[in-house]
């Protein structure tokens, strides 16, 4: 038993699709650090920064109803909504996608070797409601899995917005009161 599972653990690290969500970061790209907690939390649409079409610019606005959903399932915060007027208790999140392509999950399935690639890049910012200071960001880097197959078949854009809205969800659960 021990021996099977010894061959099946390395397997699971090739079926995650490639790329990061970091935790809260500062500018400078060290571990924010900050004494500030929050009550409300404010999730504004994302920017579209890709250059891609006009799907990307919805995508911004379903990205930001992700992280208001994994936000609310936390439970920590006594109200968490896309619009309203901030304040000393609020915490508002933000960003931009930076690059959105949804590749071609047939060139994936199939041919793989990059064909078909799909990716995901957003720069998720946290600030203080109060005077709008940046308190840090979350960066999520991700790209389906270049050797092809099912498995990169199945790593949407979609399933990596969702990763990294349930990220984006953990790191402002450290800022609830």
């Amino acid at each position: 038993m021990k021996f099977v599972l010894l061959l099946i653990a390395p397997l699971f690290v090739f079926l995650a699709s490639c790329g990061t969500t970091t935790t809260l970061q500062d500018a400078s790209g060290g571990v924010a650090i900050g004494n500030q907690k929050f009550s409300k939390v404010i999730v504004r649409d994302f920017g579209n920064k890709s250059g891609a079409d006009s799907s990307a610019q919805a995508s911004g606005q379903l990205f930001a109803a992700k992280i208001k959903g994994e936000i609310a399932k936390t439970g920590r915060f006594k109200s968490v909504s896309g619009s309203g007027k901030a304040g000393a208790d609020t915490l508002i999140i933000d960003g931009d996608i930076t690059r959105y392509n949804e590749g071609n999950a047939s060139l994936r399935m199939f041919i793989g070797m990059g064909a078909g690639s799909s990716y995901f890049d957003a720069v998720s910012r946290f600030s203080d409601g109060s005077n709008n200071k940046e308190l840090g960001r979350v960066t999520t880097d991700k790209n389906s899995w270049a050797l092809g197959g099912g498995i990169a078949a199945t790593q949407t854009v979609d399933s990596f917005m969702t990763g990294a809205a349930k990220q984006v969800a953990a790191e402002a659960a450290k800022l609830a009161k």
